[in-house]
């Protein structure tokens, strides 16, 4: 299931109902004490109840009553599920969704004690007229007793056997059913069993704090590990189900033997009793996981930059992982301040797994920040800015006034522009200016094209991609001084986010803006196997979609991000008309030399 929607009241400074959107990736930002971190907490709190857990002292000051409420909204639930041996039903069927055709799950937390036990209500369009509201919180003989007894519905007409027969033939029997928003309590009967059948379905949450002391379980390195173990099991679902169905036979079957031999002793005893295997083993507590240090020393004794260097590559792979995965439990990762004990290069490199772990369709990244530079990579879509508004939070979303707000609160400037530019060529990161700047000058130098970009005073400016922070702020400063600019992306293709670049490059220019896409994945992708030095009868190779950096590197013991930089800046004005190469309808075209040639005219 995916979070749609998160629902705060009287928690903390969140006095009156606050609703916030989530997406796949969403960025809390805000001054300190404004309420960031208080979102990821009552999420915590929603789903775990543990590294962080619901306190009398979480209730709002001004709160006008002593309930905490923390609901939930989830799109792409289960289509069915089965609460009645092996009959199945749907959420829908049972009325059990909200006015959106979304499943919302409220806890509510009375703050009349110390730790105050949670009540969990499903928020629903539920039937409210008489003999047909209540019909989930009934058991079969009463179920059986209203149908047949109170409203006279043909036995024909239902499956004695089954609940939720009897309780469509009852709803069906009447003409109107005056569906409500309803607030329905999940306490017991098949209420109870609905909510347990999906508590199997909701998300993982993992919260990442910032700021605590370290313990010898510490969850800055457990978690990741935990979420592995839990993932291992959710793939081998078929094999456990298998093996518990086999245990579970073969202790009946004990059991019934046992029976057998007491009935020749007691008769009337062993009628009585009736074998029955009540608890479910708990596999995720039986396998532990930890990554040891060198010579035994604990993780959590090492400094805080290392175990979340730990956790940058944990999401790193993940990220690379889910690309071609998507089976298994929605993963909800929580992270506050990802920058922090961080060199800036890990900082963007934790952001870019964010990014791509937030494409693979099982994963959210839900993320608070302070950092600029971080923040200035991050999707507007992404941004909540939240604000204090008395004992009462604000948070907004989705406008121009909301992002002049986070780049005035973070203090995002736009990258510095030349005041002799003539144009700007927005790219996606620095290598790329050293791989734009190479290629004009050895293809002018050979006569493809006549002029390089520092020839027309064009500035090359990287902005992490489009659709950021950080280029709008720069967007913003190009609008202010009336500079003209094109646009260079990377394509991404065989990626989630091919598509994406795809719908960008199609607005742009449809608003009169130059803008290209690289036909293959990235630079990286046209380097040529020469200036690679490889060894003699070498099969290595790399395609146009593959992660031609990441195998770049593996080779010559380099790293990804310096590819460019080493080995295209060696690449002659042959090598890259031989790459740049490729065939239109029978037309041969040479893909940078266009482009330049398109892009140059700007000026």
């Amino acid at each position: 299931m995916k979070l749609e929607t998160v629902k705060i009241k009287n928690f903390r400074g969140y006095q009156t109902e606050t609703i916030i959107p989530i997406s796949n990736l969403t960025a809390f930002i805000g001054k300190n004490d404004a309420g960031k971190s208080s979102i990821l907490e009552a999420l915590e709190i929603f789903f775990n109840n543990s590294l962080v857990s619901c306190e009398k002292e979480d209730l709002n000051v001004t709160a006008d009553d002593n309930q905490i409420e923390i609901s939930c909204v989830f799109s792409d639930f289960p289509d069915e599920l089965i609460i009645d041996a092996a009959n199945p039903t749907t959420l829908a069927a049972e009325y059990l969704l909200n006015n959106e055709n979304k499943l919302e799950i409220k806890k509510v937390f009375p703050a009349t004690a110390a730790k105050p036990k949670e009540k969990v209500y499903i928020i629903c369009n539920h039937p409210t007229i008489e003999n047909g509201k209540d019909l989930l919180t009934l058991k079969k003989a009463e179920l059986k007793q209203r149908a047949k007894q109170t409203l006279n519905i043909p036995n024909e007409n239902y499956n004695g056997n089954i609940n939720s027969s009897i309780r469509q033939a009852i709803w069906n029997s009447f003409e109107n059913l005056e569906l409500q928003e309803t607030e329905l309590l999940v306490d017991k009967e098949d209420t109870k069993k609905v909510y347990d059948t999906l508590k199997s379905y909701l998300p993982l949450y993992a919260l990442f704090q910032s700021d605590r002391q370290s313990k010898d379980d510490d969850k800055e390195v457990t978690d990741p590990m935990k979420i592995a173990v839990q993932q291992a099991l959710s793939e081998l679902t078929v094999e456990l189900d298998y093996i518990k169905e086999q245990v579970r036979n073969k202790a009946i079957d004990t059991a019934n033997r046992t029976l057998e031999k007491l009935r020749e002793m007691s008769p009337e005893l062993a009628n009585a009793l009736i074998p029955e295997f009540k608890t479910e083993p708990k596999f995720d507590s039986q396998f532990k996981l930890t990554i040891k240090s060198e010579e035994d020393i604990p993780i959590n004794k090492r400094g805080s930059g290392i175990r979340r260097l730990i956790l940058l590559n944990f999401f790193r792979a993940e990220a690379e992982r889910l690309r071609a995965q998507h089976q298994g439990n929605q993963i909800i990762f929580a992270f506050e301040e990802p920058e922090t004990s961080q060199h800036p290069d890990h900082q963007e490199m934790l952001i870019e797994a964010f990014k791509e772990l937030s494409n693979t369709g099982n994963s959210q990244i839900i993320l608070t920040t302070h950092t600029p530079a971080l923040a200035g990579l991050l999707p507007l879509n992404s941004l909540r800015f939240i604000q204090k508004n008395g004992n009462d939070r604000i948070v907004e979303l989705g406008t121009e006034e909301v992002f002049t707000k986070v780049a005035d609160t973070l203090g995002i400037l736009p990258d510095p522009i030349s005041k002799n530019a003539n144009a700007i060529l927005l790219l996606e990161g620095k290598s790329d200016v050293t791989f734009i700047n190479h290629t004009a000058e050895q293809l002018k130098n050979k006569g493809f094209i006549n002029h390089t970009f520092e020839d027309k005073r064009i500035a090359l400016v990287p902005i992490g991609g489009c659709g950021n922070l950080r280029h709008w702020t720069t967007l913003r400063l190009i609008d202010q001084f009336g500079i003209p600019y094109c646009v260079l992306l990377d394509s991404d293709k065989g990626t989630n986010e091919e598509q994406n670049n795809i719908d960008t490059i199609e607005e742009l220019r449809n608003n009169g803006i130059k803008a290209y896409a690289t036909l293959k994945r990235e630079p990286e992708n046209y380097i040529h196997l020469d200036v690679l030095n490889l060894p003699v009868g070498s099969t290595f190779n790399f395609t146009e979609t593959c992660d031609a950096k990441v195998l770049i590197a593996a080779q010559k013991i380099s790293r990804k991000q310096n590819v460019l930089e080493d080995y295209w800046t060696l690449m002659t004005a042959e090598q890259i008309r031989e790459i740049e190469k490729y065939d239109d309808n029978g037309t041969e075209r040479f893909e940078f030399s266009e482009m330049f040639i398109d892009f140059l005219s700007i000026v």
